[in-house]
């Protein structure tokens, strides 16, 4: 009988040069903040400036050299790639701080409407204890209960 060969597993091989950051991000998190998305949109920014001073996309010098054309391509990849993901981590963060403030006004909302409920000498020490943890006066949030009572 022979033998069979059995296959080695193929292993993940370590590339032979580190591989470069990312121009526009500069985070270890797995997912971008609200600052790592606004720096990329500066870096961005900053790219087409020099691509727009170097006139990267015009024939007027008599063109790109093969290698220069393969990087501007790369570029433009990684701009329109950076901005697509920027905007779309943007508007989950946003929908994230609204559903933070909404369920914060909610319970507020709750609070406000158990005020009445609340006997006179409660309702002041509450008060009083909620102004002096907001870090406002007194009056400032009675004319805040007045207005939201209102409407």
């Amino acid at each position: 009988m022979s033998k069979q060969k059995t296959i080695p597993p193929i292993d993940t091989p370590e590339p032979t040069h580190p591989i470069p950051h990312h121009p526009f991000f500069d985070f270890d998190k797995e997912q971008a903040s609200f600052i790592d998305c606004i720096d990329a949109i500066d870096r961005v920014g900053a790219m087409i400036e020099l691509c727009d001073f170097l006139k990267l996309d015009g024939d007027s010098e008599g063109g790109l050299t093969p290698k220069a054309a393969f990087g501007y391509y790369w570029v433009s990849v990684l701009t329109r790639g950076t901005l697509s993901y920027v905007s779309d981590r943007l508007m989950a963060l946003h929908r994230q701080e609204q559903e933070k403030y909404q369920g914060k006004a909610a319970y507020l909302s709750a609070l406000l409407r158990s005020l009445p409920s609340l006997g006179g000498v409660n309702r002041d020490r509450f008060l009083n204890n909620a102004a002096a943890q907001m870090d406002i006066s007194r009056s400032e949030l009675d004319q805040f209960v007045r207005q939201t009572a209102k409407s």
